[in-house]
């Protein structure tokens, strides 16, 4: 009796072929979603970092009865982000910091353990900087001081939309200016940028000590040797995500998020129109625009 023929068991190599094809589309079809969603989470993770930032400000204006100064003299100064510190819940660090030395012109010293700390609530999880700590210039600081070692800060204060005056909350306060009160903000707080994301170009190009743009890397500490790396400002000539190192900028897509002087946080587009995008930064020019 003749034996009956088996078919052979498994897939043709034409069946393999169209089963990796389809698995091929539905990952391409899947990553995007997953790429978006991953961004979300990181976008969140920016918009609380910024509420926090928000209440701490809030609770210093309660005990000092101001808003803390960008920075007290100039370009070589602990900043705004390094006073908040005991308010959110860092003040071993703060307790830390050797400040008997402030005054003009002289470099903040490197403190291990302390200055290099880095401190979450300070860093977007959008950024891709690999870099968490400026960069160390052997004695380029003022008297032959070293620069640098401290760690990163993504957030600037707003300074205002510039035209050289300080028309924003936070500025090198020197011998004639004050630290912002809330009854200064004339705009309203709800109209008033405090805070924003500064994470521009010229600080995502360095990539060590001798890079060009060194000088732009922003810390929590301070100044940096630059009184930019505090504060940014806003408008035509300090467009959202542009080139400039005292802009407002970020790497999510398509803006930047910002707390404004009540405590909430928005997402800003970079299509705003950029005299609308100055007012907003300006607590008290009079001319008075909702925030997007």
């Amino acid at each position: 009796m003749q034996k009956l023929l088996r078919k052979p068991k498994g897939f043709t190599l034409i069946e393999l072929l169209v089963v990796i094809a389809i698995i091929a589309i539905l990952i391409a079809l899947l990553l995007p979603a997953v790429q978006q969603a991953r961004e979300a989470a990181r976008r969140s993770t920016c918009k609380n970092n910024l509420k926090q930032i928000g209440i701490a400000l809030h609770n210093y204006h309660d005990v000092a009865r101001s808003f803390p100064p960008g920075s007290l003299f100039g370009d070589d100064e602990y900043g705004w982000a390094c006073m908040i510190l005991p308010y959110i819940e860092q003040a071993n660090i703060y307790n830390q910091l050797d400040l008997t030395g402030q005054g003009p012109d002289i470099t903040i010293p490197l403190q291990p353990g302390v200055t290099d700390q880095i401190i979450p609530i300070y860093l977007c999880p959008s950024n891709s900087m690999s870099l968490t700590h400026s960069p160390i210039r052997t004695g380029s600081g003022h008297s032959g001081a070293d620069v640098g070692g401290h760690a990163r800060n993504d957030y600037s204060g707003s300074l205002g939309s510039g035209g050289g005056s300080v028309t924003g909350m936070f500025g090198k306060i020197k011998d004639t200016l004050s630290p912002t009160k809330i009854r200064d903000v004339l705009d309203g707080t709800s109209n008033t940028i405090a805070v924003g994301e500064a994470y521009t170009q010229f600080m995502r190009e360095i990539s060590g000590p001798t890079h060009a743009n060194v000088g732009d890397f922003k810390v929590w500490v301070g100044t940096n040797n630059q009184h930019q790396n505090i504060v940014a400002e806003a408008g035509p000539a300090h467009v959202l995500n542009g080139t400039r190192d005292d802009s407002f900028a970020s790497q999510h897509v398509g803006g930047a998020q910002f707390l404004f002087a009540d405590g909430s946080v928005s997402f800003i587009s970079e299509n705003i129109d950029m005299v609308t995008f100055g007012k907003l930064a300006d607590k008290a020019d009079g001319q008075v625009v909702e925030k997007p």
